[in-house]
């Protein structure tokens, strides 16, 4: 019986640059709730004052409850501050700054591991500066890739695995959602795995079109001093993932 090889992170292994990834949103999460409590109309001056090139909002968050018998229902709304939310004048850069964490997006075209930490630590920075947070309760990084398919491709081509539902059957799913959660064994990390294939918007010009997100997120806490090495720890993960489960990827978005 053949022994399956140990996952092992490798810091040293390159991955290539894809000049056209089909990566339409890349996003980080940072878990840290701050010790600092700051009133959120003081608290909105520092990213007003910090973030130059940003427009600000306010982010609510809107709960909703019915209690009573049935003959005597009343329903109760209730609406709280919920954070920022900071977007870049070409709408590319959205940083969410929430009441217990910080979620830092980059739409496409993405370009680059680097050139998306370039811009998304500061904002970090000036989060961890404002609200001194103790510790990082979770950090999450999560790409989103999406991929155009043509009258009779199939996401085999482009995928290791589909789901096959009703294959006995001789019948082709249309659409389909799949996730799995992975535990990185012998790491503090898990990954979730979702496919999925959904009508395509018609400007596209495809009828159909192929989802991938990949979502590496930590299992433990981490210390401030941790973050960068998880994060490339987290970076490794992700590309180790996407380039084992694209079909010829380097070669097909180079």
């Amino acid at each position: 019986m053949t022994r399956r090889p140990k996952f092992k992170i490798d810091l040293n292994e390159q991955f290539p640059t894809l000049q056209h990834a089909p990566i339409v949103e890349a996003v980080m999460q940072l878990n840290a709730p701050p010790r600092m409590v700051i009133e959120p109309g003081a608290l909105r001056k520092i990213p007003e004052e910090n973030c130059d090139g940003y427009t600000i909002s306010d982010q609510v968050q809107f709960e909703a409850g019915v209690t009573g018998s049935p003959g005597n229902m009343e329903v109760r709304q209730k609406t709280q501050w919920d954070g920022f939310r900071l977007t870049s004048e070409d709408g590319k850069h959205i940083c969410q700054w929430k009441r217990n964490c910080l979620i830092f997006s980059r739409l496409q075209p993405y370009v680059s591991w680097p050139q998306f930490m370039e811009v998304a630590l500061p904002f970090w920075r000036l989060y961890e500066k404002t609200g001194d947070p103790q510790l990082i309760e979770g950090i999450g990084v999560r790409f989103i890739s999406r991929i155009p398919l043509r009258d009779g491709e199939r996401p085999s081509k482009f995928v290791q695995k589909v789901p096959l539902p009703l294959r006995g059957l001789g019948l082709r799913s249309e659409s389909f959602f799949h996730q799995d959660t992975i535990p990185v064994r012998g790491y503090p990390f898990e990954v979730r795995l979702m496919r999925a294939m959904q009508p395509a918007a018609e400007a596209s010009g495809c009828k159909h079109q192929l989802i991938i997100d990949i979502d590496v997120s930590t299992t433990v806490a981490v210390t401030l001093a941790e973050l960068e090495s998880t994060l490339e720890q987290i970076r490794y993960i992700k590309n180790k993932v996407f380039f084992g489960y694209m079909i010829d990827a380097e070669q097909r978005f180079k």
